[in-house]
């Protein structure tokens, strides 16, 4: 007797999603019968206003956690290579997230033509969210795709020849992707000088200022909506939703795509400690209780219990815990700069504590949560910090590393060490398996936290940038600044750069070398620093005028 697959209903809920999604905006889809899939589940002719356009593209849809990874999604390419990449229809890759409900892409016609050999899958970034926010995007990119593939194949000349091998596998030095200058595509004005960095989501650009969230379309920077918020901080986002506080102790839900009430809840929280986080949020009060709440209905999912140890850094989550740093003692009214003193865990289903740590000296508020292990940092103002590692799922300090230097910045975690910035000077590497800490010189304190990428580290002088090896942590290079920088070093598409009293700086990240320059300039103590994504960055100048350049 026949059977049914034993994954057929998570496979076929990828294909539906999909279905209704393109469905909803009129797209014509035409499903692939399970006898005759040689790689595609689906054709889908696009339309606009109704009528088509004449272009499309096959679809390969996945849906199950196998094809999740740390950092996205992966989709395998088995025996199709050369089938999508020859492709004369681009084959989009598509993952169906079933926990979140959310569909990533990627064009696995495009990716495959920068490889010359097979690799064994194709990954997917969560930045390639397919939703109602980036509909317009993505079609824009079929059309410009189908248009003239050559520019857009010209577009990863010199890319990373291993593109699709896991990170892990790859070289330490080798290059994700290739600079190109960026090219100013449209300013904004907010007429505030003290106007934040702009948080990029979902398609959407967000400026907070002036107790007012003001949303721009990422692409076009055409105005979204505005509305006005009781406190001027920052606020979290996700399942295409920002979260704030309004009058009166209520926490709304704001659709990003209109601004349009999703759902109200009479709730006096910290937005700006709360976090979002597979369709919940996680948000805390002035007692010490955390609100886990579902993010499409405003349903309370739990409460957990009030301590009267009020959060002092913002809540940080994965799949099975949520983690709140607190005060020392309740009752307590710390200001922005103190530290914490006791980490509180608690599940993620139902809010029960899971473990509770009792810091031998005050905590410092930037704290790192990777691969199951908490990094905090004892005693970030002394004449020596010690970095201690907690196994998330006990609470059990797995070692302790001295540091003989003051440190504030959070540690980056890349691989198998964790980077700390001295700011008495110093670079430090920190093995995440024993502790064992290796220190390198610098010339000056450093005040930001280092940045990780392409197997070198880079840290903030203040008037020169250094990067080190980050397997050896010899030194590579030192690039003088024109002025003095105060944030933290960001990397661009194989670029690293920084804002600094004259103007934005571009690095070569292998050698140092000058890519680029521009004279804005920001605040990064008051703005914070600027949002990029894979083809764009975003910055807030002083002036309060938003800048958006195209990077690729």
């Amino acid at each position: 007797m026949a059977t049914v697959p034993p994954n057929r209903r998570i496979e076929r809920a990828g294909v539906n999603a999909l279905r209704s999604f393109l469905d909803e905006h009129d797209h014509l889809v035409q499903e692939i019968a399970d006898g005759t899939d040689h790689g595609e589940d689906c054709f889908v002719m696009l339309t606009r206003q109704r009528k088509r356009t004449g272009y499309s593209f096959t679809a390969q849809v996945k849906a199950g956690k196998k094809y999740k990874r740390a950092r996205g999604y992966a989709i395998p390419v088995g025996h199709h290579f050369t089938d999508w990449k020859s492709s004369k229809v681009p084959v989009i890759g598509v993952v169906y997230d079933v926990d979140e409900q959310r569909m990533f892409w990627i064009n696995l016609t495009l990716h495959l033509n920068a490889l010359s050999i097979a690799p064994s899958w194709v990954p997917v970034p969560r930045e390639n969210e397919l939703c109602t926010a980036s509909i317009d995007a993505f079609i824009a990119h079929i059309e410009e795709f189908t248009d003239a593939p050559e520019k857009c194949l010209a577009g990863l000349a010199g890319s990373d020849p291993v593109a699709g091998t896991p990170s892990h596998a790859r070289p330490g030095r080798g290059r994700a992707s290739v600079f190109r200058a960026p090219v100013l595509q449209w300013t904004k004005a907010t007429a505030a000088s003290d106007a934040w960095q702009p948080q990029v989501v979902e398609g959407y650009a967000v400026v907070r200022h002036n107790h007012l969230i003001r949303v721009f379309d990422a692409v076009s920077g055409a105005e979204a909506w505005s509305a006005r918020t009781a406190f001027n901080r920052i606020s979290p986002f996700g399942d295409e939703a920002v979260y704030a506080s309004a009058t009166a102790g209520r926490l709304r839900a704001l659709t990003l795509a209109s601004g349009r009430t999703r759902w109200e809840q009479s709730l006096r929280v910290r937005d700006d400690l709360a976090v979002y986080a597979s369709k919940s949020l996680y948000a805390p009060d002035e007692e010490g209780r955390i609100y886990a709440l579902d993010t499409r209905s405003g349903k309370l999912r739990w409460v957990s219990p009030p301590d009267h140890q009020r959060l002092v850094a913002p809540i940080l989550v994965n799949d099975d815990a949520v983690c709140t740093l607190r005060t020392a003692s309740p009752g307590s009214t710390p200001s922005a700069e103190s530290a914490g003193r006791e980490v509180v865990v608690l599940a993620t289903t139902d809010g029960a504590e899971i473990w509770r740590h009792r810091a031998d000296a005050a905590v410092s508020l930037a704290w790192t949560l990777a691969d199951g292990v908490l990094y905090i940092v004892e005693r970030p103002d002394g004449d020596s910090s010690v970095l201690v590692a907690l196994e998330l799922g006990s609470g059990r300090p797995l070692w302790r590393s001295p540091l003989p230097a003051p440190v504030s910045s959070a540690a980056v975690a890349s691989g198998e060490y964790l980077y700390v910035s001295g700011r008495r000077g110093g670079l430090y590497r920190i093995s995440r398996t024993d502790g064992a800490c290796h220190r390198s010189d610098t010339a000056a304190p450093l005040a930001a936290s280092p940045v990780v990428a392409d197997g070198t580290v880079v840290v903030n002088m203040g008037r020169a940038l250094a990067a080190f090896d980050a397997a050896d942590s010899t030194p590579r290079w030192v690039r003088r600044l024109p002025g003095l920088a105060l944030g933290q070093p960001f990397v661009l598409r194989g670029a690293v750069c920084i804002g600094h009293r004259a103007g934005v700086l571009a690095c070569d990240i292998q050698t140092g070398r000058r890519l680029w320059s521009d004279e804005l300039t920001w605040d990064p103590e008051v703005q914070g620093e600027p949002a990029t994504t894979r083809n764009a960055l975003y910055i807030t100048d002083r002036r309060g005028v938003v800048h958006s350049f195209r990077t690729a």
